[in-house]
């Protein structure tokens, strides 16, 4: 069954079998780009896989035949792909097919949208805000906003961002790649912000994207910190952000008082990394104030972490920017489920506030409940 039959219906009539010109899998998020065409219509797609809920996004390319003057409502019930109607055609006699060894698939650096180009030049893009409020994408044969794409102007600006996102993949091709650049940068700021490491962990289980971990063992306090992550942007940051350079690269760091055996610094070590490609495996991202479950010491009563950016008493590591990103640590507090339930129903700073309060119990995992009154 074509993609498109799926995304609009079932028991089409017959007619030319789709063909399927390109499939490329997203470096980062659990989505595949999907290029496909019949004898009336191409379209490119960006497929979710079925446990995640991205969904299907589509959007048209171009007429292979003259465009109708109005919708065929009954074939997109009858999952026909629809063609786009005249008014919003640039070429509304039809075009010709699309060829596979024209073709490019380029993805954004955040790995939740990707643009299709043919001989140089970008013919659609679908962003990871398409599939909202009729939008379903842009596309360079698309004249004004049609219901199935709105123009691709040459002023738009994710053109820009689809030429640094190629650049930046071809990145990893070279002898030094971008892991191999930034890992000695950031355990050095984080050696001169918190003493030598007495650890480091590869935790990427030798798949791409490459990441690592810092830790430092003290004699008041051990510090666990991610190396790597801010490398990807977070998907869908950019849905929640005025300025999402301000807050889509992180790293994640754990402060606790010494004193845990080195087979719980391990256990934690271990939970960390599971934590450490969340954003792009459920095409999510996080932020100052989102929680965390953290059930894996079974001796404590706190049951999650609380991500932040400022606290009292942690510290304040100013790390360099990357790809013209902020980058910022994000440090997991533990916190109680009462504690988790209050930031839900009450927001986060009422309760940072609190944290505050508290000083550097933040770092006890055996204190005792926050008075939340």
């Amino acid at each position: 069954m074509s993609l498109l039959k799926k995304l609009f219906g079932s028991n089409a009539p017959k007619r030319e079998k789709p063909e399927v010109l390109m499939e490329l899998r997203s470096p980062a998020c659990p989505i595949t780009a999907i290029v496909e065409q019949d004898n009336q219509v191409a379209y490119f797609y960006l497929w979710g896989d079925e446990d995640s809920d991205f969904g299907v996004k589509a959007c048209w390319i171009r007429n292979l035949d003259e465009a109708p003057i109005n919708a065929d409502l009954k074939q997109m019930e009858e999952g026909i792909p629809p063609m786009l109607i005249k008014a919003y055609c640039r070429f509304p006699e039809g075009q010709i097919p699309l060829q596979t060894d024209d073709l490019e698939i380029v993805w954004f650096e955040e790995g939740d949208g990707a643009a299709l180009i043919e001989k140089g030049e970008v013919i659609a893009i679908i962003p990871s805000w398409a599939g909202m409020n009729g939008f379903s994408g842009y596309a360079r044969d698309c004249v004004g906003e049609g219901e199935y794409c709105w123009e691709l102007k040459s002023s738009n600006i994710l053109l820009e961002r689809v030429r640094k996102a190629k650049k930046y993949w071809q990145l990893w091709d070279l002898e030094v790649n971008p892991f191999q650049m930034i890992q000695p940068q950031l355990l050095q700021q984080y050696e001169d912000n918190l003493g030598k490491s007495d650890q480091y962990f590869a935790i990427d289980g030798n798949e791409w994207p490459p990441r690592g971990l810092f830790l430092k063992k003290g004699e008041i306090r051990d510090v666990f910190v991610t190396v790597g992550l801010s490398l990807l942007p977070m998907p869908v940051a950019e849905m929640y952000s005025e300025d999402p350079n301000e807050v889509n690269r992180i790293e994640l760091g754990l402060l606790l008082n010494a004193g845990l055996s080195q087979a719980e610094l391990n256990l934690i070590g271990s939970w960390i990394s599971g934590q450490a490609g969340i954003p792009w495996k459920r095409i999510s991202w996080l932020g100052n104030g989102h929680t965390v479950t953290f059930n894996i010491l079974e001796r404590t009563k706190m049951t999650s972490v609380v991500l932040v950016k400022h606290l009292n008493h942690l510290p304040d590591i100013q790390l360099e920017n990357y790809r013209d990103s902020q980058v910022n640590i994000l440090w997991m507090v533990p916190i109680t489920e009462k504690e988790r339930k209050y930031i839900t129903d009450h927001g986060f700073e009422p309760f940072s506030e609190k944290l505050n309060k508290i000083g550097s119990e933040i770092f006890n995992i055996d204190r005792d409940e926050i008075n939340l009154s």
